[in-house]
């Protein structure tokens, strides 16, 4: 199943996101819960007339941070991250969860553990009663984000019976891309990128690396989700038109993979 997210798109409604689907030939979207057509007034309607085309559902990040310093930030990132829950059962899909990170931009410390194992606690709590299966995204690698690495990606996936989404683009960055195979049986989404040099999300197909692992992942018998993730900061203004070419391409040199 190739999916897209919903935030290359962010500009437009929902309907026209669904639409983008249609038109580059994708099984589905992956939806950003902070979606902008969506997040404005998180009216659940928007959402429910494009269900058939949401296969799964990211959780909300951005200015969030389940290890904040500031306490009330900690708190709303979990009260927001609740909510996605509760719209991934709606919609009877997984949806893909991140953990925090230090405040400062340092090692994390016991305190920055403490308050990201809360956090993932409660929320694995919440998903367990609403049947809705969680997985871990293994985080950007910088100094002081957790879950980074491929062994506490793995940790915390088997303690809070997590799946795990893996993100290519990071696993690259971090040097440990060729690890993840080895938690196939964990894996159940996979974020495609390649990486500019600022580290943005774009154009996988450019990119012999993330081709190399994505061959690895097919050859060992991966048959779950794969979603395109892309970032058109990565490329400059794009018209509608030349987002749905640009998923497109990204589509069909995905499918020479994985639908051989």
């Amino acid at each position: 199943m190739i999916l897209f997210s919903s935030m290359f798109l962010y500009e437009y409604p929902v309907e026209e996101i669904a639409r983008a689907c249609r038109l580059a030939g994708y099984d589905g979207i992956e939806f950003w819960i902070e979606t902008p057509h969506y997040w404005i007034d998180m009216d659940y309607r928007k959402v429910e007339s494009v269900r058939e085309w949401v296969k799964s559902v990211h959780c909300a990040v951005l200015d969030l941070n389940p290890c904040s310093v500031n306490h009330e930030v900690a708190e709303v990132t979990l009260k927001t991250n609740l909510h996605a829950v509760s719209v991934a059962a709606k919609l009877g899909v997984s949806m893909t969860i991140h953990a925090g990170k230090r405040s400062a931009a340092r090692e994390p410390v016991r305190e920055d553990y403490e308050a990201n194992e809360r956090y993932f606690r409660i929320l694995s709590r919440y998903a367990k009663i609403k049947g809705t299966r969680l997985l871990l995204e293994n985080s950007e690698p910088r100094i002081n984000y957790l879950c980074r690495d491929f062994d506490e990606v793995l940790e915390c996936a088997e303690r809070f019976g997590f799946g795990i989404t893996f993100d290519v683009n990071h696993a690259l960055k971090n040097g440990d891309a060729n690890r993840y195979v080895q938690a196939l049986d964990l894996i159940e989404n996979v974020h495609v990128s390649g990486y500019d040099e600022r580290g943005r999300h774009v154009a996988a197909r450019n990119n012999g690396k993330v081709r190399d692992v994505l061959v690895e992942l097919r050859d060992a018998g991966y048959e779950g989700m794969v979603t395109v993730e892309l970032d058109d900061l990565g490329y400059g203004y794009m018209d509608y038109g030349k987002k749905i070419d640009e998923l497109r391409k990204e589509r069909e040199f995905l499918e020479k993979i994985f639908r051989r």
